[in-house]
């Protein structure tokens, strides 16, 4: 991939993870990790202002990870990205403790990472 490739992949995917960066967000990704959920469903599991709610599946559409089915006044939502944000909600409640290491460590990983590379060319 090249580079102008590759900082397009990273910048979409940086958006995208702007738009989920958010707790209302994540909860509602959440319920929807578990199966499709109409409004009112998702109004009692976020429990926040109707108005509110819409917004943030304004912002959630918009990014392309939920879409909905819309009859009259019912609107059911589900994932369009359902491995994406299984995994994610997965990662997110694993614990993941900071792990500070020795100098003396760093370099030895990194002079053992020089000799495979030398050892490639």
């Amino acid at each position: 991939m090249g580079d102008r490739a590759a900082k397009r992949v990273w910048s979409e995917s940086a958006q995208l993870l702007r738009v989920m960066a958010h707790p209302v967000r994540l909860m509602i990704l959440e319920a929807l990790s578990d199966r499709s959920q109409c409004v009112k469903e998702l109004n009692a599991l976020v429990p926040i202002v109707q108005a509110h709610l819409s917004q943030h599946m304004a912002a959630l559409r918009k990014a392309e990870l939920v879409d909905c089915h819309a009859k009259g006044a019912l609107r059911c939502y589900y994932l369009l990205r359902p491995a994406l944000v299984k995994k994610l909600i997965h990662l997110l409640h694993d614990k993941h403790p900071p792990r500070a290491r020795s100098r003396d460590a760093i370099l030895r990983e990194i002079r053992k990472a020089a000799k495979a590379e030398a050892g490639d060319n």
